[in-house]
C-alpha cells in the first residue's frame, strides 16, 4: 500500500499553530468565567498546602528527634502534617467538581458548533472529504479539548507552580540543592516542550491521520456493503481495510516507541534528582550542617517533584497530542462556511406552492464555467416536470438549488 494517507500533516503546511489552537480553547472556557475562576483559584490554594507539605514533615520529625520528648510539640507537628494534606485533597477535589461541568458543557458547544460549520460547507467541500473521517475528527476533537484543558488548569499550570516553589526554598536552605534541582527541571521541561515537538509530534500526527482514515474506509465499505454483497467482494474490501489498521498499525507503534524514548531520558533525569538531593543533605548531615528534619525536608520534596515531573512529562504528551487532535474543529471556526444565508433571510413558507428561478448564475469552485448561468424557470402549482440530462448536466444540482 502506498504511503499516502488522508490529512498528509507531513508534507502540507499545517493550518493552525500551537497558539491558535490553545486561544481557540481558551475562548471556549471564557464563555463560563465563575466556574473558570473558581476551579483555577481552588487549584492554586491546593498548590499552596501541597507546597507546604516538605516543611511540615520536617517540623514533625525534627519533633520526634529532639532529645527532649516534648509530646505536646510533636503532637502539634503531627496536627500540622495530616491537616495541610488534608486541605489539599478537599480543596483539590472541590476544584474538580467546578471543572467538571465547565468541561462537559465546553465540549458539547464545540461539538454542536463544529456540527454546524461543516453543515454549512459547500457541496465541493463535502466530496472532497470522507464523512467518516470528519465524524472521526469531530469526535476526536472533543476528547482532544478534554486532554488540553485538564493538562493544563489541573495538572501542567500546577506542577510548574509546585516546582518552581520547591527549587525556590531549596535554594533558600542550601543553594547547590536548589540549583540541582533547578537544573533537572529545566531538563525535564526542554525533553518535554523541544523533544516531543520535533522528535515525536511528527510521526504522532501521521498515526493521527491514519486514524481519521481507518474511520473514513470503515464507513464508506461499510455504507457500500449491499454493493459490495452484489459481486461477492467481502474479501476483497476485508484486504483493503487490512493494509489500512496495517499501516496504521506501523505508525502508531512509532509514535508509542518515541514517547517511551523520552521517557528513559525523564528517567534519568529523575534518578540524578533523587540520588543528587539526598546525597547533598546526608553530606550535609555528617557535617552537623543538616538535620533529619532537614533530611525528611529533602526526602517529601523530592517525592512531590518527581511525583509531578511524572505528571508533567505525561501531561505535556497528552497537551501536545490534544492540541493535534482539536486543531480541525479548530480550523472550522476559521473557515467561511460556502453556504450561509443572509442575516435578513426568512423561513421557507410554501404559500403558492410556485417555485421561481429569476436569472440565476451558480458555478462549482472547481468548474471554470458556471453550471447555471442566468438561468430563469418556473414550475407552476401541481405542474409535473422532468429532469433530463447527460450526467453532469446539472439535474442535483438543480434539486439541491431548490433546497437553499
Amino acid at each position: 500500500m502506498s504511503e499516502h494517507y488522508e490529512d498528509e500533516e507531513l508534507t502540507r503546511t499545517r493550518v493552525l499553530s500551537n497558539g491558535q489552537v490553545l486561544a481557540f480553547i481558551a475562548r471556549l472556557w471564557l464563555r463560563r468565567p465563575l466556574l473558570l475562576s473558581g476551579a483555577a483559584g481552588l487549584m492554586l490554594l491546593a498548590v499552596v498546602f501541597d507546597l507546604m507539605l516538605p516543611t511540615t514533615s520536617k517540623w514533625l520529625l525534627d519533633a520526634v528527634a529532639a532529645p527532649d520528648r516534648d509530646a505536646g510539640r510533636a503532637w502539634g507537628a503531627w496536627g500540622w502534617f495530616v491537616g495541610v494534606y488534608v486541605a489539599f485533597l478537599v480543596t483539590r477535589n472541590i476544584a474538580f467538581r467546578l471543572w467538571n461541568p465547565l468541561a462537559a458543557r465546553n465540549m458539547r458547544d464545540m461539538t454542536d458548533e463544529a456540527f454546524r460549520r461543516v453543515q454549512g460547507f459547500s457541496a465541493d467541500w463535502h466530496a472532497d472529504s470522507f464523512a467518516g473521517s470528519t465524524v472521526r475528527k469531530i469526535s476526536r476533537a472533543m476528547w482532544g479539548y478534554d486532554s488540553v484543558s485538564d493538562a493544563l488548569v489541573l495538572w501542567i499550570g500546577p506542577a510548574l507552580i509546585v516546582l518552581l516553589g520547591l527549587c525556590v526554598q531549596m535554594a533558600f536552605r542550601w543553594p547547590l540543592v536548589g540549583l540541582l534541582s533547578f537544573a533537572v527541571v529545566c531538563g525535564y521541561l526542554w525533553a518535554n516542550l523541544w523533544l516531543v515537538k520535533v522528535y515525536v509530534r511528527p510521526a504522532n500526527l501521521k498515526s493521527n491521520a491514519l486514524d481519521s482514515r481507518i474511520g473514513g474506509a470503515l464507513a464508506d465499505a461499510i455504507t457500500s456493503n449491499p454493493t459490495v454483497k452484489s459481486f461477492g467482494a467481502e474479501a476483497r474490501e476485508e484486504a483493503r481495510f487490512a493494509e489500512v489498521t496495517d499501516s496504521w498499525h506501523r505508525a502508531v507503534m512509532i509514535t508509542w516507541n518515541r514517547f517511551m524514548d523520552v521517557w528513559i531520558f525523564q528517567n534519568i533525569l529523575s534518578v540524578g534528582l533523587q540520588a543528587g538531593t539526598t546525597g547533598i543533605l546526608l553530606h550535609l548531615w555528617m557535617q552537623g550542617k543538616a538535620t533529619p528534619g532537614d533530611i525528611a525536608f529533602a526526602i517529601t520534596a523530592f517525592m512531590l517533584m518527581s511525583g509531578y515531573l511524572r505528571n508533567l512529562g505525561e501531561n505535556v504528551r497528552m497537551l501536545q497530542k490534544g492540541i493535534d487532535d482539536a486543531e480541525d474543529v479548530a480550523s472550522y471556526e476559521r473557515t467561511t462556511p460556502q453556504v450561509a444565508d443572509r442575516a435578513d433571510a426568512t423561513g421557507i413558507e410554501a404559500v403558492r406552492g410556485e417555485i421561481v428561478f429569476e436569472d440565476v448564475t451558480f458555478r462549482y469552485k472547481s468548474a471554470e464555467t458556471p453550471l447555471y448561468d442566468h438561468f430563469n424557470l418556473t414550475i407552476r402549482p401541481g405542474e409535473r416536470v422532468a429532469l433530463v440530462g447527460a450526467t453532469g448536466a446539472g439535474k442535483s444540482t438543480f434539486v439541491k438549488l431548490i433546497q437553499r
